[in-house]
């Protein structure tokens, strides 16, 4: 009864966090690996806009396959 709400609010927190890039810094500090951290740093010092694009696929494809187990779950039925 519960898994639509669970499904609802994971996929608003987890999409909010996708295009979110400064807070790892804010975060972890400088020295950190976070993913935001790394395409922050491929655009900004290295100059390495492919490196960084396809390195930011990384949570979309994550966030995709997510949002498809959640789809064959049907968890968004009762939405």
């Amino acid at each position: 009864l519960a898994l639509p709400g669970v499904a609802a609010g994971s996929i608003f927190t987890f999409a909010l966090t996708l295009g979110d890039f400064i807070t790892p810094t804010l975060v972890g500090g400088a020295g950190s690996d976070f993913i935001g951290n790394v395409v922050y740093r491929s655009v900004g010092v290295a100059n390495d806009v492919p490196f960084a694009a396809a390195f930011a696929l990384v949570p979309v494809a994550v966030m995709g396959v997510y949002l498809l187990v959640a789809r064959r779950l049907g968890a968004f039925e009762a939405l």
